[in-house]
């Protein structure tokens, strides 16, 4: 017998965190067993207890064993920091490096009570350059199968069932070493192991005895009454892999934004669950990866990348923000002018025309008078804008050549040229001495007017 006790390591990595920082899942496929250093040295159990405590040494194994003493440091579902990549699937033990006759019976007693006697155990060196030496494990092994034999042997009365779990459909597994089939009660292989490592089975049922051993049995087996199975430690459930990590793809590193104003959900991509609060709008957010499920695409943080963690956004929900370009001046108003105010006459019917479209807005009966407050040039020519139109910021004008300093004496005789006359030639030609004539006038009159 020995003394069992947990004193537990901060050097680990947790289930949950085991196939984000390995790539696949934590199992046990292999013991391996460590020495705790050079018999001459003088360490001690307690020795190697303090050790696997300090954080900065960031070692651990899952137990430290000797004569009459097991202390268990990191649980099993955990990967204890031992044999570097082989973390996942092996369980680590440290003991002394010149085992005692009573050294090694308290490791057969324990590897026989975990049921881990027939697991392949190897020295630490086969994972790790090491000094680490072969310490007798196949002698350890063949003496925890004895112990379980023993303590697994009929006896009168037989070993009975205790508890029936039935699979309807059926459960998916897989063998995670080559197996046996065993006759439940006898503890006794009725096979070869033929059954291979990664072969898939289904069972449809699994019997607990009143010994403690569990057994899986098939669905001829079960329904012919047959008191064969497998050793539940043999075989491991297939999980089908959820969609979100079947399409999870890397991307390249991108900072992204929230754009709904009610913000971004996040949601379980396992179960389609939201989880906590929308992020806010306008927040960034670093992107690292993406995946699809159900047809939709979701973004997945480099938190929840880093993390293993199965939180993802829809990607409709991020992008980055449309920045509005700004609204430049339109050419009236890019032109503009402020002068003197001055009352002018139209020279003929003449348009008031929308600065911004060209229209024609009214006309404006020949010899109005308009307080002018303002000029610009607008497509090549020169527009007027009354004071009215200018304290408003109306893009409303009228062409110069239509306005005059004087009233037209005889407005019922038509002037020449006449402003509609089409003939381009001849109206520049009638207008030159005209234009010359008020261009001075407004030159002299209105400081800072732009020709």
């Amino acid at each position: 017998m020995y003394k069992f006790e947990q004193v537990w390591s901060p050097n680990y990595t947790p289930n949950a965190s085991v196939r984000g920082a390995y790539g696949r899942p934590r199992t046990i496929e292999f013991g391996a067993g460590h020495w705790w250093g050079d018999p001459n040295a003088g360490y001690s159990h307690q020795g190697v207890i303090n050790t696997f405590l300090n954080p900065a040494r960031q070692a651990s194994a899952h137990y430290v064993i000797s004569e009459g003493r097991v202390t268990q440091m990191v649980r099993d579902e955990d990967a204890a920091w031992a044999t570097n990549n082989a973390n996942p699937y092996t369980v680590s033990i440290e003991l002394k490096p010149n085992m005692t006759a009573g050294d090694k019976e308290t490791v057969a007693q324990f590897i026989a009570a975990k049921r881990w006697h027939t697991l392949q155990w190897l020295p630490h060196k086969n994972w790790w350059q090491t000094a680490c030496n072969p310490l007798p494990w196949e002698e350890i092994r063949q003496r925890a199968a004895q112990i379980v034999a023993g303590a697994t042997a009929p006896t009168t009365p037989a070993v009975k069932e205790a508890s029936r779990e039935t699979f309807n459909p059926l459960k998916k597994y897989t063998f995670n070493k080559d197996s046996r089939l065993y006759a439940l009660l006898e503890y006794r292989a009725v096979s070869e192991p033929t059954y291979k490592k990664g072969q898939e089975i289904e069972f449809a049922e699994l019997l607990t005895l009143t010994n403690g051993n569990k057994w899986f049995r098939t669905k001829y087996s079960s329904d012919n009454n047959i008191a064969n199975g497998f050793r539940a430690e043999d075989v491991n459930e297939v999980v089908a892999t959820p969609e979100w990590i079947r399409n999870l793809v890397d991307t390249e590193d991108v900072e992204l934004f929230v754009l709904p104003a009610e913000g971004a959900k996040i949601y379980n991509m396992t179960d389609g669950k939201e989880i906590g609060t929308p992020i806010p709008k306008g927040t960034a957010v670093n992107i690292a990866k993406q995946t699809t499920v159900g047809g939709k695409k979701y973004l997945i943080s480099k938190y929840a990348a880093d993390n293993a963690m199965a939180n993802g956004i829809l990607a409709d929900q991020l992008g980055v923000p449309v920045v509005v370009p700004p609204v430049s001046k339109p050419e009236w108003l890019q032109n503009w002018t402020d002068i003197a105010d001055v009352v002018m006459y139209t020279r003929a019917a003449t348009p008031l025309v929308n600065l911004l479209t060209g229209e024609t807005i009214k006309t404006i009966p020949i010899n109005t008078p308009v307080e002018i407050a303002s000029a610009t040039e607008w497509h090549g020519q020169k527009y007027l804008i009354s004071k009215y139109a200018t304290e408003k910021g109306d893009a409303t004008g009228m062409l110069l050549v239509n306005l005059d300093k004087d009233p037209i004496k005889e407005p019922e005789t038509p002037i020449t040229p006449d402003p509609e006359q089409p003939d381009l030639e001849k109206r520049i030609s009638a207008l030159e001495a005209i234009v010359k004539k008020i261009v001075d006038f407004l030159t002299s009159l209105f400081t800072g007017f732009n020709k």
